[in-house]
């Protein structure tokens, strides 16, 4: 035998091992969504809306304040599992027509709110009904505001997501 030839038988065995790995594509890197093992993220979805969606106020009861209004917002589960609320944010703007009229400098809305939500579950197909009121002041001495509200749901399993709703107060 030549000496090529006994290279060559010797390499005989990674060149059969090389060729089998050839062609394959078996995802390694975890970062690849989809891949083997790595976890995709799970979204929950849920509806919120608002009744009424313009709430005429009144004057406040809390001397503290110069307007108040109250409104339901209406969480609506399409899971095909429960989910939860987790969290609840707002926001009170100073609004003309329905645009958000930025406060001078200096000066800020003022507000405060009552949340009585009768709890966080909503069952699958299901709804929960989360009554609020506002107590605010503006500082262009106005009525009219906009607010935003967030709302965070999450499942047992750990899917999440987040819904947002706006409510007009004038």
């Amino acid at each position: 035998m030549t000496l090529s030839k006994i290279g060559l038988l010797r390499a005989w065995p990674l060149l059969i091992a090389f060729a089998a790995a050839c062609g394959e594509s078996t995802p390694t890197d975890p970062t690849v969504p989809g891949a083997e093992g790595t976890p995709t993220p799970a979204t929950a979805t849920v509806t919120a809306v608002p009744n009424p969606a313009v709430v005429v106020v009144n004057p406040s009861p809390d001397g503290g304040y110069r307007w108040s209004g109250s409104f339901v917002v209406t969480i609506t589960n399409t899971n095909l599992t429960a989910v939860n609320v987790r969290s609840i944010t707002a926001d009170l703007q100073q609004s003309s027509a329905g645009i958000v009229i930025t406060p001078v400098v200096g000066t800020d809305e003022a507000f405060r709110f009552d949340v009585r939500a009768p709890g966080s579950a909503v069952a699958v197909n299901g709804t929960l009904d989360i009554p609020f009121t506002f107590y605010y002041s503006l500082p262009n001495g106005g009525r009219e505001a906009l607010v935003s509200l967030a709302f965070t749901v999450a499942t047992d399993a750990g899917a999440s997501g987040s819904v947002t709703s706006t409510v007009t107060l004038q």
